[in-house]
């Protein structure tokens, strides 16, 4: 029988290191980023239609029409497909919005997957990555490995070995913040104070809590903090409750603690509990999930 209605995940990420190295004569920045696929994910249920593509949320700030990522992405893979059948789309929400945390990359990469599973469609992976970086820079990271380095505007993704299991703690502040304004901010001047990453620890060998103290680097920080201190405050509250380490992620406005295990992450995140800020326990994963398959 065939799949007429499946329900995939769309993972959470964060930025280990966001390096930015320049900027490119059409106005994006070249990056070096290193991400990692969370636990914390939205979850997308898709139904063949007879046309069209539908798409519903069950967050109010996200849009529900062609201004949803996942609307244009399932409409690009029928396109490449040659498919006159449609998609409905229902996405439940519980990655925070506007958070730095690639939610509607993720979405978009799963409703890639999802209609490409639907009806069977068998198209090259360049090619799908090309049409997910037409989408957005960081959906081609949710195409490939849960843990990679990002290269270029995010198009250019080179493995590396999963993180080991590691407790993390998010927390978003009540305010997003606009990515296109850090980046419109940025001095190159102070943040390219050094020579790209050091790699080494990041090749050969899985990551853990303990290597990331001495890895984390992120340059739009920065920028953000100096119109949201709260970010600062929040940081330092999650080192203060036990994090090993703590950043901001992507261009914020979350920022993540990260832990030795999930007692001391649960401990943290319950202290932090009242503040106004949501406030997420979730671990890095080895693998994307799969997909739960409804046969017709």
């Amino acid at each position: 029988m065939k799949t007429v209605t499946l329900k995939i995940k769309a993972p959470a990420k964060v930025n280990f290191v966001l390096e930015v190295v320049g900027r490119r004569p059409d106005g994006y920045h070249d990056l070096v980023s290193v991400m990692q696929a969370l636990e914390l994910a939205d979850e997308l249920t898709l139904t063949r239609t007879g046309s069209g593509v539908e798409v519903r949320c069950d967050h109010p700030e996200v849009p529900v029409g062609p201004g949803n990522i996942a609307y244009r992405a399932a409409e690009a893979v029928l396109r490449e497909g040659g498919f006159s059948g449609g998609v409905s789309i229902h996405i439940k929400k519980v990655i925070p919005v506007a958070a730095g945390l690639g939610g509607g990359s993720s979405d978009a990469a799963a409703a890639m997957k999802g209609v490409a599973m639907l009806y069977g469609l068998e198209i090259q992976k360049g090619r799908m990555a090309d049409i997910a970086l037409g989408l957005g820079a960081d959906v081609p990271f949710f195409l490939s490995w849960p843990c990679a380095l990002a290269q270029g505007v995010g198009e250019r993704l080179t493995e590396l070995p999963p993180t080991e299991e590691t407790w993390i703690v998010l927390v978003k502040p009540p305010f997003g913040v606009s990515t296109a304004w850090v980046y419109s901010q940025l001095n190159l001047g102070l943040t390219n104070t050094y020579n790209s990453i050091t790699l080494p620890p990041f090749e050969g060998r899985p990551l853990n809590a303990g290597t990331l103290v001495s890895c984390l680097r992120n340059d739009l920080e920065r920028v953000t903090v100096s119109k949201y201190p709260l970010i600062k405050e929040i940081k330092e509250r999650l080192l203060e409750t036990g994090a090993v380490a703590a950043m901001m992620s992507g261009s914020g406005p979350t920022v993540f603690g990260v832990y030795r295990d999930r007692a001391g992450a649960e401990a943290s995140a319950r202290s932090l509990d009242g503040a106004g800020w949501a406030v997420h326990v979730t671990r890095t994963i080895l693998a994307w999930p799969e997909p739960e398959r409804a046969p017709g």
